[in-house]
């Protein structure tokens, strides 16, 4: 039987809120009744946790887990996007992507629990039940491999992921699936925080969710209730153990009325080019595309039976019917000099001299765009990845960053217009995330500013081990009571270890059921 024993001192327990958004948290606590974020703020400490550039997933999450930038970890959206000798290929991330090792490298007796991007399971000393990007129930998504077995025979329908923008206008089966999968994964944890473990990273994606498609309604203030709930029995059980807690979230939130194309804008200006024939003009001039028929798919949930498809079938379809989003298929990659990607990366096929004059074009035009409706400014800053990325695969990042306005989300998609309103999404993700200690080791009422870079080397400082010296972030010191252990020690350093899995390093299974996903980019 899989276990870990031996640990029952100088434990800690991090919990993920995927999406919680500092700015939000005593706004909720308050105007919701949510008693225990507001005692977790009161009775613990925290601040703005800075998440990274794109503010999304993979690299939010992989950077608090590595204490290092992306260019460092190499994950930097959903999806890898190489060019090379002259062509482009697209690559759903993975966990055998990641180029820089993980807390639970460092820590014997770890437990990591959904979080996204840890598929495939790899060996660790300790226990692993992957999260986001997982494949399916049938996949290998455990460590020990026993552990799956134990896990299905406990949660029969057990998911990993809920597909927010599946459910359109059905808000009542969206909120039953989600409470259902919150709810199991409640269950699951109780269950292992009963065992022998050092650290314990666990997370609940559903906040993020919620928020995408819910935000500001009466159900997504029942929804952080229950979380809320959890929270004050994790707080009450880890003070009667004597274990720190940590509460982080990889980004923050807030609402968007409107979607911006920044394709559109390549497409209109030349940079980027669509691939034409007589059977993709003759659709498109009737209409017919392949985003229209997708949202006609998700409005009458027929996306369900799609998804059944064999990948050969799928991505028939996906070549046959045009569309205007998905660059393997739709964009002409030889003509074009510049797309978007992802959740604001621009990448552009020209190098040396000719890359730079066009970062500085595209930087400008970009940064004027304005909404043909308001006239205001839909981009509020555009980053060379140079400016914001260090690191040996700085080179894989996207050539330029966009962050858009307030209240405005980025979208991939060549429309007719620059801007339109958002009818299904209401708010998307922002910077400011949060990070709550609470614990023995806690000072009440401290309050830091910190970045994602800053969780994994302040965790290992606090179990009583050494800080790799490649990190870029440092030990929040100021979070501990003057009179603490962790905060009388002086920080020592070690030096980092090897990449955990090599380049490439993926079973032939693991690659079939990774390309059973397709190239869809997740719900974010």
């Amino acid at each position: 039987m899989w276990r870990v024993e031996g640990w029952r001192i100088n434990r800690t327990l991090v919990v993920g809120l995927d999406g919680l958004d500092w700015n939000l948290v005593f706004d909720w606590s308050s105007k919701w009744s949510l008693s225990n974020f507001k005692r977790l703020t009161e009775e613990g400490a925290g601040g703005v946790l800075e998440s990274t550039l794109p503010s999304t997933t993979p690299p939010g999450w992989t950077s608090i887990t590595t204490g290092v930038n992306p260019g460092k970890h190499g994950l930097f959206d959903f999806f890898r996007v190489i060019r090379r000798e002259g062509s482009w290929t697209f690559e759903l991330v993975n966990s055998t992507h990641k180029r820089a090792p993980e807390l639970w490298d460092y820590v014997e007796g770890s437990f990591v629990i959904n979080l996204p991007v840890s598929y495939p399971p790899r060996p660790i000393r300790g226990v692993m039940i992957t999260g986001m990007l997982t494949p399916s129930r049938g996949a290998n998504f455990a460590f020990p491999p026993e552990l799956r077995d134990w896990l299905l025979a406990r949660f029969p329908d057990y998911r990993f992921e809920l597909q927010w923008s599946e459910y359109g206008n059905r808000r009542e089966e969206f909120m039953r699936d989600l409470t259902r999968m919150t709810q199991q994964r409640i269950q699951l944890f109780w269950e292992l925080f009963e065992r022998d473990w050092r650290l314990m990273f666990f997370v609940i994606a559903g906040t993020d969710r919620i928020q995408h498609l819910m935000w500001g309604t009466p159900e997504m203030r029942e929804y952080f209730r229950m979380v809320d709930d959890f929270l004050g029995e994790v707080m009450d059980r880890v003070r009667r153990a004597g274990v720190n807690l940590f509460v982080v979230s990889d980004h923050g939130f807030g609402p968007i009325h409107k979607l911006l194309y920044v394709n559109s804008f390549l497409h209109r200006e030349g940079y980027l080019r669509l691939r034409e024939g007589r059977a993709a003009g003759a659709m498109r001039a009737v209409g017919l595309d392949r985003e229209r028929l997708r949202g006609l798919l998700y409005r009458t949930g027929l996306i369900r039976l799609y998804r059944r498809l064999s990948p050969g079938v799928a991505e028939a379809l996906k070549a046959a019917i045009p569309g205007e989003s998905n660059p393997a298929v739709d964009f002409d990659l030889d003509r074009t000099r510049a797309f978007m990607y992802g959740m604001g990366g621009v990448y552009l096929s020209a190098e040396g001299e000719e890359r730079r004059r066009l970062v500085e074009e595209l930087r400008e035009g970009l940064l004027t765009l304005r909404d043909p409706d308001t006239g205001g400014r839909v981009v509020e800053a555009v980053y060379e990845r140079g400016e914001i990325y260090s690191g040996p695969f700085v080179g894989a990042a996207p050539d330029l960053i966009l962050v858009p306005a307030e209240g405005y989300s980025v979208e991939r998609h060549v429309r007719p217009r620059l801007v339109e309103v958002s009818r299904v999404k209401r708010a998307d993700h922002r910077r400011t995330g949060v990070i709550l200690a609470y614990g023995p080791d806690v000072e009440p009422g401290a309050r830091v500013d910190a970045s994602v870079y800053d969780v994994a080397p302040t965790v290992l400082h606090m179990l009583g081990l050494p800080v790799p010296t490649n990190v870029d972030g440092r030990v929040l010191l100021e979070l501990f009571s003057p009179s603490s252990e962790p905060r009388r020690r002086e920080v020592s350093f070690r030096d980092p270890l090897r990449t955990p899995t090599p380049r490439g390093e993926v079973s032939l299974a693991v690659r079939r059921a990774l390309a059973k996903r397709g190239t869809r980019t997740p719900d974010p």
